[in-house]
């Protein structure tokens, strides 16, 4: 063979060298850059576990960048996702999708007919909070069961919303008009106070040598005031004088202001530089009591309600 035909051959042998190379090259880059793509798949609306299935099954990652709320996604389920349903991207890569925490609004209990502590977990279950609670006497519903609620149940509200209780106190008590009962002997006013369902009070002594010793002289509340159940009826009674016991009787009259809540009257006596109180008791809105105040020397009578000072008056 000829140079000239020697060369001629290794030139073609060389060029087809060349072509084999680029043919290789484009088939590796065709494959990395188009072979190696999936497509994403729809993830919304599936519940998490199931969505990192699908996820898996299409070679790629799954991750939680946030939790919200969505009214038509049921808890636990994607609410959206990046890159969207479609988008063809490399095996391997990681789709990120939010997961809803439910709905936003929650369904009110029905809390009626039970404990403040059944209902506060009720509410808690629900994911709402316990809002103010109020009493009321019912004739129906036992002590300390709910009588209703506000709002009420069966409608949705947004999430941690308060709920308003209604307690029940059992039955009204029976009211009556306290009689006069001035002049009976302690034992006969302390039975019929018991036959009312009331309680005895405190019984204070006044020195009286017109009546026999034990005689009733004076009723807190006094006679014709308007008494419950339960309520307690303070008494004045007689005794005989004693040889080193001077004393006298002061009235202490106090009318509460009208309102929604019983208040506390307190009666302080200051004889001789020392304090003692000398009474003490719930009183109702608008009721008025007249207070027995025996004082055995000058002094001054000091009178609180709810332990604020009210006023104050020398005595005797």
């Amino acid at each position: 063979m000829s140079r000239t035909g020697l060369a001629i051959r290794m030139l073609l042998l060389a060029v087809g060298m060349m072509v084999v190379a680029v043919l290789s090259a484009w088939v590796a880059f065709t494959f990395l850059t188009q072979g190696g793509e999936v497509t994403v798949p729809a993830l919304e609306g599936v519940e998490l576990r199931a969505a990192l299935e699908l996820a898996s099954r299409d070679q790629l990652g799954l991750r939680v960048k946030g939790t919200g709320y969505d009214l038509g996604t049921p808890p636990g389920h994607v609410i959206s996702q990046d890159p969207l349903p479609g988008t063809k991207i490399k095996a391997n890569r990681t789709v990120y999708v939010v997961v809803s925490q439910g709905t936003p609004s929650v369904f009110i209990p029905n809390l009626t007919s039970l404990t403040l502590r059944k209902a506060e977990l009720q509410l808690a279950q629900a994911g709402l909070t316990l809002g103010k609670i109020a009493h009321a006497h019912d004739d129906e519903i036992h002590p300390g069961l709910v009588i209703t609620q506000s709002p009420p149940p069966g409608q949705f509200v947004p999430r941690s919303d308060s709920i308003n209780l209604l307690l029940s106190d059992g039955p009204r008590p029976a009211v009556y008009l306290l009689p006069d009962m001035t002049g009976l002997p302690m034992e006969t006013v302390l039975s019929r106070i018991r036959d009312w369902n009331m309680r005895s009070g405190r019984i204070m002594e006044i020195v009286d040598e017109k009546v026999p010793p034990g005689t009733v002289a004076a009723l807190t509340p006094p006679p014709g005031s308007a008494v419950v159940e339960g309520q307690s009826i303070h008494l004045t009674v007689t005794k005989m004088p004693g040889p080193a016991e001077p004393s006298q009787v002061v009235l202490y009259h106090h009318t509460m202001p009208f309102g929604l809540l019983d208040r506390t009257l307190t009666l302080v006596l200051e004889t001789d530089g020392n304090e003692r109180t000398v009474w003490e008791d719930t009183i109702g809105p608008g009721s008025s009591v007249s207070i027995p105040v025996v004082v055995s020397s000058p002094g001054v009578l000091k009178a609180y309600v709810d332990k604020v000072f009210l006023e104050e008056r020398e005595v005797p």
